[in-house]
């Protein structure tokens, strides 16, 4: 009692003032005459909508004080995971109809915490009815450590925001609720006294001011609570898809690397390209251009429209691991077992590349074994939607063959070129786009053996392109590939490290023990 005594002195002190500046000025508008107190109350007035206007603007608007929430599905997503995102969407939402005396709660965090995860244990685990009895506790932990940091970092881009309690949040809302209604009792009264500024004051409160005020208090706690539903469920998904299986540090080392702009680190960002074609397709040729290319281009200064304009792109595609994927075989007339067999062996090597170059020989008389391996490769990605399947471009080789139309000499252009070999190969190029899958992002012409960097630039642009996506591909495959991991390495390999520290540590006493004399 003798604390809330205190406090009710002090509020008297800090508003008293007021309260007599106000009295005085109403006397003194009085003693002036009418014409003051009409002209006070429209200055009120006008003040008073300016402040609703720009209240309500600025709160509502795309660049608002509160720091924005991303609700664009993270690059670590699979399709899979996508729809559990749409989950967390709909839960989001279900803000927008809490009370505001319940964003203030713990409970209403702890309630949906506990209903986001059970739905998305559903949504990967059907047959569960706990939502973390299948996952680790240290995954767990893990889940909860980086959706506790990424929350903590937006709202401490809120000034003040690392200083507000629970208790703030509580005593904000009841002082708002007395001073809400402190106002309303004033604008009651004042046409009692001055009907002309009374009557406009209390239009502009109850129809302007009142509904602005009270929709800034519930934008605040609304955006946390959606800000707590966005950064919970992110990593929730990321839970119950085993990726967190690394730690918190291993996550966050693989994860924020794709937000770097400066110079790429090989050992972090390297890249697998693999290059897969029929048999005497040329792509052991192919190959050898593309590693000659990585050691010899040099990438395009800015402003220069001749080149492609993927910088990071680049830094990638000049770092990284170009591969030879086993050929598959083609047979005259009817399929053999043999081709079916070395398809799915070409299917198996690949699918841990980042990027796929398919190989086309445009003197093949039909491409119909090319789309098998298409199709094949994109029936393995179906069957297995927790990985994302990976950027692919079709490069035509063989271009310069004699028993093309025309003749042989560059420069050619594939695009607008009038020549016969150059229409020839247009016209092959548009004829292998219809027919192949949208997986294929591309058909390009590629490189002549022993060609310049100059004849090159058709393959290095889309090269640079798919390289920038192919990294959040990349990143997937690591996630998956330490999620996968045997438990029983990892337990051994564990055992091994406290082992080996538990031995450094013998060692280290009987070396610090004095010698005896």
């Amino acid at each position: 009692m003798l604390k809330n005594w205190r406090s009710w002195v002090l509020v008297l002190l800090f508003f008293g003032p007021f309260l007599v500046y106000i009295g005085l000025g109403l006397l003194w508008l009085k003693d002036k005459g009418w014409v003051w107190m009409t002209a006070a109350g429209l200055i009120s007035l006008v003040a008073g909508l300016v402040f609703t206007l720009l209240l309500t603007r600025w709160t509502k608007s795309k660049k608002a004080f509160l720091p924005p929430i991303d609700w664009d599905a993270p690059q670590t997503f699979t399709d899979f995971d996508r729809k559990a995102w749409s989950l967390v969407e709909v839960e989001s939402e279900q803000g927008e109809s809490l009370a505001m005396e319940s964003l203030i709660s713990f409970d209403i965090y702890i309630d949906t915490g506990k209903r986001l995860a059970s739905r998305l244990a559903a949504h990967y685990h059907p047959l569960s009815t706990d939502p973390i009895e299948r996952v680790p506790v240290i995954e767990l932990l893990t889940a909860l450590e980086l959706a506790a940091e990424d929350l903590s970092q937006l709202c401490r881009q809120i000034p003040g925001g690392d200083l507000i309690t629970s208790a703030d949040w509580k005593r904000a809302v009841v002082a708002a609720n007395y001073f809400q209604k402190a106002s309303d009792f004033y604008s009651y009264l004042l046409p009692l006294f001055n009907p002309v500024t009374g009557v406009s004051r209390l239009a502009s409160q109850h129809l302007m001011v009142k509904p602005a005020w009270k929709n800034m208090q519930q934008n605040l706690l609304r955006w946390f609570y959606r800000a707590f539903v966005n950064r919970l469920g992110t990593h929730l998904v990321e839970l119950y898809s085993g990726r967190l299986v690394i730690g918190a540090n291993g996550y966050r080392k693989l994860t924020r690397k794709l937000h770097k702009t400066g110079p790429i680190d090989p050992t972090e960002a390297e890249l697998t390209i693999a290059v897969v074609g029929r048999k005497g397709s040329g792509k052991s040729s192919l190959l050898g251009e593309i590693k000659k290319l990585q050691s010899t281009f040099e990438p395009p200064r800015s402003g220069d429209s001749a080149h492609p304009s993927h910088p990071q792109g680049l830094d990638r595609f000049k770092t990284a691991r170009v591969v030879e994927v086993d050929f598959y075989t083609s047979s005259l007339g009817k399929e053999s077992a043999r081709d079916r067999a070395t398809r799915r062996h070409a299917v198996k090597k690949a699918i841990d590349s980042d990027l796929l170059i398919l190989v086309l020989d445009i003197r093949a008389p039909d491409h119909s074994v090319d789309l098998a391996f298409v199709e094949s490769w994109a029936q393995w990605y179906l069957d297995h939607p927790e990985i994302v399947a990976p950027p692919t471009l079709a490069v035509l080789t063989h271009a310069d063959a004699p028993g093309l139309p025309g003749e042989w000499h560059l420069p050619l252009d594939w695009i607008n070129g009038t020549t016969p070999r150059e229409v020839a190969v247009r016209e092959k190029l548009h004829a292998l786009r219809a027919v192949l899958p949208a997986l294929v992002t591309d058909v390009v012409v590629g490189p002549p053996p022993n060609s310049s960097a100059t004849d090159s630039n058709e393959l290095v642009g889309p090269l640079a392109q798919l390289c920038d996506r192919a990294e959040r591909g990349a990143l997937i495959r690591q996630l998956r590939n330490a999620s996968t991991q045997s438990k029983t390495n990892r337990l051994l390999r564990q055992v091994g490290q406290q082992g080996k520290s538990l031995w450094g540590s013998i060692r280290h006493k009987k070396e610090s023990q004095p010698s005896e004399p």
